[in-house]
């Protein structure tokens, strides 16, 4: 009992403080977007995405964030979630999509192709990167397409008018006014003001200080995270508890049938235990055991694979179960489920696909 919690303790330790601080800056990210209008800024751009997806520019926004870090972009999503400004439905299809940009975030921007194709040599590496990119489009391509035919066209917030657009559009309305006739130089002095108070405006908005506007979205960002911390790190301590406790056997256990199935030898399941440790680990006995004749390239394709499927399965039970739940309560474990299932369906249809090819 002992050694369970010194490795619990061990793993918060390692975990929890990026992932919290991750959390925080997303939540808050969210809410300083809100506050200062950014989004609105990016309209323009986010729009023709927004019309095609019919998904509002706030889930287009988390989407572009998850590229950079999955962690701050689930929380930003999770943000918007809280406020109101995204359905439970848009957030549902929202964390399915961000699937390609979390894959594509860490082949392309955190080293995993790089290092795919240096240890793994430059076909297998290049075949493991396109099948886990190509698995990942497919399940956003899936959410896109169920996202554009079952939410309504006012799910995609049109192009917002600026405050100063519609006031001066109802000033100009009530100076031209039948009821009220005004002589050359009235109109002159009206046109005056209205074009002063067309200056003005935009400069009223912008006169909030960047320092308030900060401090009102972390006054914000307060009320969300005290439910989302503390739900996060019990989740995280009772996932972990069970897992270490034995729960790893048991999902090992699991996929020894799969690995039967396959053909592989009992050999590759030192390669994913080995992923489960670290990637790269799992790539260097990978490439051990194809150099040392035990399998052959298909063989290693298919235990990259079937180690990804035992990889995401324990991502989900010690990370991104309580993640999600902490994050978006009840929701959270619809997202959880939506999420594992379309990832172990993608990944078996590469599967098929490499065992046909």
């Amino acid at each position: 009992m002992e050694y369970v919690l010194q490795a619990i303790l061990n793993d918060m330790m390692r975990f929890l403080p990026k992932t919290v601080i991750l959390i925080v800056i997303g939540v808050i990210l969210a809410n300083i977007f809100m506050e200062s209008g950014v989004i609105d800024r990016f309209t323009p751009l986010l729009l023709p995405f927004c019309r095609a997806s019919r998904l509002p520019k706030e889930c287009i926004s988390s989407l572009l964030t998850c590229f950079i870090n999955p962690t701050a972009g689930k929380a930003m999503l999770a943000g918007f979630y809280q406020s109101g400004n995204v359905g439970g439905k848009e957030a549902l299809l929202t964390s399915i999509m961000a699937t390609f940009p979390i894959v594509a975030g860490e082949s392309l921007f955190r080293g995993h192709a790089i290092l795919a194709v240096f240890i793994l040599g430059p076909f297998i590496g290049t075949v493991h990167i396109v099948l886990n990119l190509f698995s990942s489009f497919l399940q956003s391509l899936i959410a896109f397409f169920i996202a554009r035919f079952s939410l309504s066209h006012t799910s995609s917030a049109p192009p917002l008018s600026s405050p100063s657009s519609s006031l001066s559009s109802s000033s100009s309305s009530s100076s031209s006014s039948p009821s009220s006739p005004q002589s050359p130089q009235s109109s002159q002095s009206s046109a005056k003001s209205s074009s002063s108070a067309k200056s003005s405006i935009p400069s009223d908005l912008h006169n909030h200080s960047k320092n308030l506007i900060i401090l009102i979205s972390i006054r914000k960002s307060a009320k969300t995270l005290k439910k989302i911390l503390p739900t996060f790190i019990i989740a995280f301590f009772i996932m972990d508890f069970l897992l270490i406790s034995g729960g790893m056997n048991l999902i090992g256990s699991f996929f020894e049938p799969v690995l039967r199935i396959l053909g592989l030898p009992g050999a590759c399941i030192s390669a994913i235990i080995a992923d489960l440790v670290h990637f790269s680990a799992g790539y260097a006995t990978v490439i051990t055991l194809l150099n040392s004749g035990i399998i052959d390239a298909k063989q290693a394709i298919l235990t990259l694979l079937v180690g990804s499927m035992l990889t995401i399965t324990m991502i989900y039970v010690k990370h991104s179960f309580s993640m999600y739940v902490s994050l978006f309560g009840r929701l959270g474990v619809k997202i959880s489920i939506a999420n594992y299932a379309f990832s172990m369906l993608t990944k078996l249809l590469m599967i098929a696909i490499v065992i046909l090819f």
